[in-house]
């Protein structure tokens, strides 16, 4: 779903025959991303023009346009669409390329993208320092990175990407503790600033006590929020169930990987 300037609309779920959601295994979202003027330059690189001249106006043109897009877009939802490096249009490397011209982007979804470890340190890498200045909403719930991937997320931290981040959900994604005393680093340094979610996160005692020593040393009188989802369900309805939990969590992977779990 893209905001720009027009009538919002999820392609994940339009109904006419341009756009294919079938919900298979190679994922719902069947799209491709944004066109960089970095990668039309090496589109029209192979390409012949009578007047060679025309190249380089065709580029020029592109790039105004392409910038004026990215550079005004506020909501970008990738919602179910498989982030696979080494594949052309939908890897995580043209999203991070695509994401270095979004300077008003506020929101992003990035849900059941099946991102790895190594799709998240692809995206993290290709993040230029001060990136998304504007993004105060990351979505990264129910991919199958893992502590790998949490520490290559919150190590963009480090480079001024997203400094106005004021929440981050990982839900339904298995950091286990081990991610959770990542997230707790970045907490202490104030990312984000107001709410975790951390929903079917497969983290435990150790993970949660990391986290809660965090949250004096963010310094925010109001925040950051922790939450878990399943907390109250847990401990109300289904007292000592932590491998439920796990199974819950693991259950609701596909689902948002089928481009068709909304809330």
């Amino acid at each position: 779903m893209t905001e720009l300037g027009a009538k919002p609309a999820s392609l994940g779920f339009a109904k006419w025959k341009l756009v294919i959601d079938v919900s298979s295994d190679d994922g719902g979202a069947q799209r491709r991303l944004l066109a960089t003027p970095e990668r039309m330059a090496k589109l029209l690189a192979a390409c012949r023009f009578t007047n060679g001249a025309d190249s380089s106006a065709v580029l020029a043109l592109y790039e105004k346009t392409a910038k004026a897009v990215l550079g005004t877009v506020e909501k970008l939802n990738y919602h179910g669409l498989p982030l696979v490096r080494g594949v052309a249009w939908t890897s995580p490397a043209l999203l991070a390329e695509a994401l270095n011209h979004c300077e008003s982007l506020r929101t992003l979804d990035l849900n059941g993208t099946r991102l790895d470890d190594e799709g998240v340190a692809e995206l993290a890498a290709g993040l230029e320092d001060g990136a998304l200045p504007a993004l105060e909403f990351l979505m990264v719930n129910a991919n199958r990175y893992g502590v790998r991937g949490v520490g290559a997320l919150c190590g963009v931290f480090h480079r001024g990407v997203a400094p106005a981040l004021q929440t981050l959900n990982v839900g339904a994604t298995p950091i286990g503790d081990e991610g959770a005393v990542a997230l707790a680093a970045a907490l202490a340094m104030g990312k984000p600033s107001h709410g975790l979610g951390l929903a079917w996160c497969e983290v435990g005692d150790e993970g949660a006590m990391a986290l809660a020593a965090a949250l004096p040393a963010a310094g925010e009188a109001r925040g950051p929020q922790p939450g878990h989802a399943m907390a109250a369900w847990q401990i109300s309805l289904l007292p000592w169930s932590y491998p439920l939990m796990r199974a819950l969590g693991r259950g609701a992977r596909p689902a948002y990987e089928s481009g068709r779990h909304t809330i």
